[in-house]
């Protein structure tokens, strides 16, 4: 065999080889596009759908804060009507305690003790006054001008 066929053959062969080699890499690039693409749409699809999470994200935050302030706003009225309730049971208890007969024997005695203060202050302004009266009269039995 002469050298230069040989030599044609060997570079007939590299550069099959190569030819080869070149559509595998073309192949692979293709593909590589094509992969890419399917991400990037994959990609964009996400980032609508993590756009929507977000918005939905948001809103739930606002009706959470809402549901707060809700919630806070019922404790107080909560709070507020315990005590009401507190306050209501209270007068219960005490006209239920003046509407037995025990009860009823006591408040009839508080107010005689009341009755008997306001008496005793009456008298005692009475007799003052009385009193002033007499020192008035013998006053004016004795002749004295005021």
């Amino acid at each position: 065999m002469r050298p230069d066929v040989a030599a044609f053959r060997e570079l007939d062969t590299l550069v099959r080889n190569l030819s080869e080699q070149l559509a595998s890499y073309r192949r692979r690039a293709l593909s590589s596009e094509q992969r890419m693409r399917e991400l990037e749409q994959q990609l964009a699809a996400g980032a609508g759908a993590l756009q929507e999470l977000r918005g939905q994200s948001e809103s739930l935050r606002t009706a959470r804060d809402e549901a707060r302030a809700e919630s806070d706003r019922l404790g107080r009225e909560l709070m507020t009507a315990r005590g009401e309730l507190g306050r209501v049971k209270l007068a219960y208890e005490e006209i239920a305690a003046r509407s037995t007969p025990e009860g009823f024997d006591q408040e009839l005695a508080r107010e005689n003790e009341q009755l008997r203060s306001r008496l005793t202050d009456a008298r005692d302004r009475t007799t003052q006054l009385g009193e002033r009266v007499r020192f008035l009269r013998q006053q004016i039995g004795q002749g004295v001008e005021r």
